[in-house]
């Protein structure tokens, strides 16, 4: 019977649940909405029970798995530590074991950021990179980074969240602790609050028309209204812009990668968008010489969780074997 490896993306509208191989070829895949799951019993069970029908459909036996989800996650423990979103009630919650008892195989649980970029190192735009930073756009701005090939978790979990850093110290207060963060201007939910605001102050917009009705307009949405000669959607399409390539800027500053992937709805939506973000990257890192660091996309879509997930599952096992091979235990 084939082994595959189970690769689950948890967020806060969907839940990605899929099977690979070990060439980080799709068995299967599928999506389940997150509002079905109201608590942690009903995830976990949704969860296992999708995995199992998976493999049952594709008679194939699941090795192992890797779940990748918002917050901070204890990587060694699966645990996750802190957690502020629709999926709150997993905060405490020891993910991969619970998850493990579920599945009688090993799991392992991770940040969905440090997932995506692990999966993008062994599958996607990453292979032959060592240093690398990632950085997703969406909701909000998720973050992480690899050096020598490793993802880089940090003392408690915290590293690669980028977009609770501040760009601006006397900015709005965020639920994290920091004020002004990137967040506020380079992701959805900032972009919905300044639409408040601009509705607020009575600035007549396309956008702000959708609000009224209702309707949340999300970063595709922006840059359409912005082409089409919205000034609100120019102004906050180009701030966004901004904010991005400074926070870019910063992080080159600090860890000098060979490469930046940047991944989201809207870089697939508008490839182009990498070109102003380029621009404004090398406009401010001129002590570098022009392309020292390359900015490109992420390649593997919306199958980047499932496959990071996969990724991780991967690698576990194959620690283990070297652990029992090193004991002499390995059968």
């Amino acid at each position: 019977m084939q082994e595959v490896f189970a690769g689950v993306d948890v967020g806060g509208t969907r839940i990605k649940i899929g099977l690979a191989d070990r060439l980080g070829q799709l068995v299967s895949c599928e999506v389940r909405e997150t509002e079905a799951c109201l608590d942690t019993e009903t995830l976990l069970e949704t969860v296992a029970a999708e995995i199992k029908s998976q493999a049952n459909a594709a008679a194939v036996r699941v090795v192992a798995a890797g779940v990748g989800c918002p917050g901070r996650i204890d990587f060694t423990s699966g645990t996750v530590v802190w957690l502020r979103s629709k999926l709150e009630f997993l905060e405490g919650i020891p993910l991969a074991p619970r998850l493990s008892d579920r599945l009688r195989c090993p799991v392992v649980c991770d940040n969905d950021v440090n997932t995506i970029l692990a999966g993008e190192l062994r599958f996607g735009a990453g292979q032959s990179y060592h240093d690398v930073i990632a950085v997703t756009v969406g909701t909000g701005i998720g973050g992480a980074f690899a050096v020598g090939g490793r993802v880089v978790r940090g003392r408690n979990s915290a590293a690669g969240h980028f977009g609770y850093m501040s760009h601006d110290p006397h900015g709005v207060p965020h639920i994290c602790g920091n004020t002004g963060i990137v967040e506020e201007h380079a992701s959805q939910s900032g972009i919905l609050r300044q639409l408040g605001r601009a509705l607020d102050a009575g600035e007549a917009s396309s956008l702000t028309e959708s609000l009224v009705r209702g309707k949340e307009p999300g970063l595709r949405e922006l840059f359409d209204a912005a082409d089409a000669g919205d000034l609100v959607g120019r102004r906050l399409a180009d701030r966004l812009t901004l904010e991005l390539g400074l926070l870019i800027a910063n992080l080159v500053y600090a860890l000098d990668p060979e490469l930046v992937l940047i991944g989201g709805g809207i870089v697939n939506h508008r490839p182009h968008i990498l070109d102003d973000v380029r621009r404004e990257v090398e406009g401010r890192i001129a002590y570098l010489p022009q392309g020292a660091t390359r900015i490109l996309r992420m390649t593997l879509g919306d199958a980047a969780g499932v496959l990071g997930g996969a990724t991780l599952a991967m690698d576990a096992t194959t620690q283990t074997r070297e652990g029992l091979r090193a004991r002499g235990e390995e059968r």
